[in-house]
Order: C-alpha cells, then sequence, then structure tokens
C-alpha cells in the first residue's frame, strides 16, 4: 500500500530548463544593454559567480559580476539593486510568462491527496527558488513537506522561510536521504513511490533506496532541448569534475543495469500505476 509520494520537482513538475534559460538570457541582454557591454563577456562572468556559489540560480548574482562592480564603484549595495531593477525586472516577466506545470499535474497531485497519500517534494534547489516556484504555480498546499538544499542567500523579511519545508545537506543522488525522508514521514520504503526526470539521479537514488522508482520522460522538441542545454553549460556553475561525475553516474547505472520500475509520459499515469500498486 502506497503512503508516501516522493516527487522531484524541477523538469518533474514543470519545465525548469524552459523558463530558466529564456528568463536568464534575457536578463543578460538588457544588462548588456544597460552597461554596453558584449552579452558573452558577461555570461562568462556570470558562470564564474555561479561555480563560485555552487548554484546558477544565486540571487542577485548580477550584482556581484566585476562589470557591475567596475560601472557602479561607489554604490551601496540598496542603491545598485535600484540601479539594476530593470534587469531584474525583465528575468522576473519572462518568468512569469515561461514558468508553467506541465499537463496534469496539479490535477493528479490533487487525486493523490484524496487517496490519503502523503505528498512531499525533494529537490536540490534552495528554498527561495523550489518552493517559491510551487506557490507561483498554486500548488503549495498540495505538498505535506519540501526538502530543499541550503541557501547561501540572506533571506529577506519580505520572503520569510516556510514551515512546510527542510533543508537538508548532499547532493542527488542521495539514497541515504530518501531513508531518512521515508522515516521522517512515517512511511517504509515499500510503501513510497519516487517520480524524477532524470535517470543517473533521480531513479539510481529511488532504486537504491528500495522505492517505486517512477522516470518522466516527457515529449519534447529535441533541437529546442539541445539548444536549451547548450546554453545552461554556458552559465552553469558545474565544474569539470561535476561533469565526470555525471559521466561515472551513468556508466555505474549502464553497469548496473539501473531502470526505472515505470516510465511516464504524462503525469496523470501515475494514477492507473499507484491503484496497481494499491491493488484498487
Amino acid at each position: 500500500m502506497i503512503k508516501l509520494f516522493i516527487t522531484d520537482l524541477d523538469d518533474t513538475l514543470y519545465s525548469w530548463i524552459g523558463f530558466f534559460i529564456p528568463a536568464f538570457y534575457e536578463m543578460a541582454e538588457e544588462l548588456s544593454h544597460i552597461l554596453k557591454k558584449d552579452k558573452e563577456a558577461l555570461l562568462e562572468e556570470y558562470k564564474r559567480i555561479h561555480q563560485e556559489k555552487g548554484s546558477v540560480e544565486y540571487p542577485y548574482a548580477t550584482a556581484y559580476l566585476p562589470s557591475v562592480l567596475n560601472a557602479y564603484p561607489n554604490y551601496t549595495k540598496e542603491e545598485l539593486l535600484q540601479e539594476l531593477n530593470p534587469v531584474f525586472h525583465r528575468f522576473n516577466s519572462t518568468r512569469k510568462k515561461q514558468l508553467q506545470l506541465y499537463p496534469y499535474v496539479k490535477e493528479t497531485l490533487s487525486k493523490i491527496a484524496e487517496m490519503n497519500i502523503k505528498i512531499v517534494g525533494y529537490t536540490e534547489s534552495a528554498e527561495e527558488n523550489g518552493f517559491y516556484r510551487l506557490r507561483k504555480l498554486g500548488i503549495e498546499d498540495l505538498f505535506c513537506r519540501v526538502y530543499v538544499s541550503g541557501s547561501q542567500f540572506e533571506r529577506p523579511d519580505c520572503f520569510p522561510s516556510s514551515a512546510k519545508t527542510h533543508a537538508v545537506l548532499g547532493k542527488k543522488p542521495n539514497p541515504e536521504l530518501i531513508s531518512q525522508i521515508c522515516e521522517c514521514e512515517s512511511a517504509l520504503p515499500d510503501e513510497t513511490i519516487y517520480v524524477g526526470d532524470s535517470l543517473t539521479k533521480d531513479i539510481y537514488m529511488a532504486k537504491m533506496a528500495g522505492v517505486v522508482a517512477v522516470l518522466c520522460k516527457y515529449p519534447c522538441d529535441p533541437e529546442m532541448a539541445k539548444e536549451l542545454y547548450q546554453k545552461l553549460v554556458a552559465i552553469s556553475h558545474w565544474t569539470e569534475t561535476d561533469f565526470r561525475r555525471e559521466d561515472e553516474l551513468k556508466k555505474m547505472c549502464r553497469e548496473q543495469g539501473i531502470c526505472p520500475d515505470y516510465t511516464i509520459d504524462s503525469f496523470d499515469r501515475l494514477i492507473p500505476i499507484i491503484q496497481t500498486l494499491n491493488n484498487l
């Protein structure tokens, strides 16, 4: 009997790369226009800041760029953020247009909740990113808890921490953390289903933890997906060590024959899977 539903957030409930990359590059374009500086040079500066902070989603990374600091050498932090407001507005307006749930996500989560199954999220994103998106998408109330990564960002008073979030340490794949989540949520591994979009991170982790593993493989335009990924790599916080680690995980999954228990191309396919597992 399934009692606990754990889901990844980014690229499982919504297309993270589909909103973040367009929004980020629009922001960089605006900054390039304001500073009258080549956008490619600014992207290189962003990448260095992202690697320093360990995240491509570091709030206000723009304010730390050498080109920005050189352009506004005597500004206070508040003055600098005010000066950069058009840049952040460009990002936010594009994000608002592009950030959307995949089809049937909200309806499916509602049905799962109606089945008296506890829904929790697990993301490598910090609270001000991952949980913020759930709030903006109108599905925050469907989650009992969301396990997030710790943040290097000093949270402003206007964005208080939610009682639903719990910060955890470590990167995916982390089978021990899945086991800890099960324990915290009073569910056994064989009473738990985990949903994610990455074979090397989500599915490998779920299989090693002994929970039911479901892989999301949504239809997409391969050329568009390739372009978005290349743009992400250009500004990514990943180092050569991170890329090597990913290659090693892919090799390990192949050698160990790691594969999901189920693969879905639409989020609503989860309902019959859960019904089958629960003998309904």
